[in-house]
């Protein structure tokens, strides 16, 4: 059997029949009073709409084609308002057994896991703060469990870093720029922005499942992030002796005010040089990583990406090349 192919390979006009993970399922009524199925099929290459117009096209239990199943699908690659879509002349249930290599079906980060660690302690290494030290290691090298899942969450459903091993990529990056910038501000106290630029979103770890697509888990829905890395922190702080009220106020500061404004679900707004530092490079880092996602989005029209909601702008997709040294 020849391998199908990936999604982001898909051009209009594609026949298509093969196995997709379903990450959005809804059985809907059309204005003519029909039932029809709605999907948000994809692998680890992207995802695309699909469609099945009659219901009566699924084989199988109706009830098990839904969010998080594998399933078989049959159809053509169509275009509607500027992005690809299926419609499908058939769909059923796939059982795991059927599919095979599941690597294929969930995006990950392009660095591996293993160098991505390796440079996560030797930021907790150039810790010099004692107190810092300490809850730093207490979060990301001692509790095993922890470590393994920043490791493998996302940084976000669907904004920026939406896939498996996004959360720590996210976090060295901004980890790098922090340095970076502190170096140009030495007034910022280094060490406890590095300890903002790794706590700030550890709680997309109990926020976020990401077992098959990326979803919100019950604590996620009605906590959120902020509540549950805040409540982890002051939890860790408790059982270290001696811990300096003023430095967990601090740090506090920094994951409850990282969203910036208040109706972007920060309680309170940056009151500190560090805090205002984690923010800014946390939507920096956050919002470069969709717009080069977006340039490299083969969907939309020539050199504009379509219609991105995240960042409320089409992306210019035509870049003025590097300048390399001239040679002699």
């Amino acid at each position: 059997m020849a391998e199908q192919p990936s999604v982001r390979q898909l051009k209009e006009g594609d026949a298509f029949q093969g196995f997709l993970l379903a990450l959005e399922a809804a059985y809907k009524v059309s204005t003519k009073g029909s039932e029809y199925l709605e999907l948000k099929v994809g692998d680890a290459s992207g995802d695309l709409k699909a469609f099945l117009w009659d219901v009566r096209a699924i084989s199988g239990d109706m009830e098990a084609v839904r969010a998080d199943a594998f399933l078989w699908v049959k159809g053509t690659v169509t275009s509607y308002n500027g992005r690809l879509q299926l419609k499908l002349d058939k769909t059923r249930f796939a059982a795991d057994t059927e599919v095979g290599d599941f690597a294929a079906f969930f995006p990950m980060s392009t660095r591996p896991v293993p160098e991505m660690l390796a440079e996560l302690d030797v930021w907790l290494d150039s810790v010099r703060d004692p107190w810092i030290a300490q809850l730093l290691k207490g979060f990301f090298r001692e509790d095993a469990e922890l470590r393994a899942a920043f490791a493998l969450a996302p940084a976000a459903k669907s904004m920026h870093h939406a896939f498996l091993g996004g959360l720590l990529e996210h976090s060295l990056s901004v980890l790098g720029m922090a340095e970076r910038a502190c170096a140009h501000y030495p007034d910022l106290n280094r060490d406890l922005v590095l300890a903002g630029a790794l706590l700030h979103d550890v709680g997309k770890t109990a926020e976020l499942s990401y077992q098959r697509s990326v979803g919100y888990t019950d604590a996620g829905n009605l906590l959120g992030h902020i509540a549950l890395e805040s409540e982890w922190i002051s939890s860790a702080v408790g059982k270290i002796a001696g811990f300096p009220e003023m430095l967990r106020l601090q740090i506090l500061h920094i994951v409850l005010s990282h969203h910036g404004r208040l109706e972007f679900g920060s309680p309170v707004l940056p009151k500190t040089p560090e805090a205002l530092l984690v923010h800014y490079l946390d939507d920096l880092d956050g919002k470069l990583e969709v717009m080069f996602r977006a340039i490299k989005d083969e969907a939309g029209s020539g050199s504009w990406s379509p219609y991105n909601r995240a960042l409320e702008r089409m992306v210019y997709r035509e870049r003025w090349p590097s300048m390399t040294p001239v040679q002699n």
